[in-house]
């Protein structure tokens, strides 16, 4: 299975007088998740699900991704990609959704680098920036250490090699 997560793009800063919940993208943020978007295009992706934490900004980033990608299957929040992710509630998503051969998650941190950091079976921490993708490779049956690095989306930047991701 093909699996691209997707760390939401930037957000208004935290504030007294709104809820966490409903924190927005700023316009910068959106303008770097269309070229994220457009390079991850370029790498001719082609997702059956999209799937999202419900907390606002990721929402929109979700949004932003699925029509940049003329994407017209469904998006769906769900609950388990709200903070505290982690790979348990990977496991119970690709146990719900064994059909989907690619699937975009969008999503907030540390929860998405401590996962793919998993996936990879990589010791040292992985530095996801707000609005990157990363699409990995993976085996259902063995997720811990099993999955394979194939690019990183930061922006208009793609990178290939798992080395120059880890910088």
């Amino acid at each position: 299975m093909k699996i691209i997560f997707v760390r939401h793009a930037a957000a208004i800063d935290r504030d007294a007088d709104i809820a966490d919940g409903r924190r927005y993208l700023t316009p910068k943020g959106r303008v770097f998740c269309r070229e994220t978007a457009r390079t991850m295009i370029k790498k001719g992706i082609e997702p059956d699900l999209i799937l999202t934490s419900p907390l606002l900004r990721a929402v929109q980033t979700a949004d932003i991704l699925a029509e940049s990608l003329a994407y017209i299957g469904p998006l769906a929040a769900v609950d388990e990609l709200e903070p505290g992710f982690d790979l348990s509630g990977l496991k119970k998503i690709l146990a719900y959704y064994p059909q989907v051969t690619e699937l975009v998650i969008v999503g907030h941190e540390p929860d998405l680098s401590s996962i793919v950091c998993d996936l990879l079976g990589l010791t040292d921490g992985f530095n996801f920036k707000k609005g990157s993708a990363i699409r990995l490779t993976v085996e259902a049956a063995d997720l811990r250490g099993g999955a394979v690095f194939k690019w990183l989306a930061v922006g208009k930047e793609l990178i290939t090699s798992m080395k120059d991701a880890l910088r």
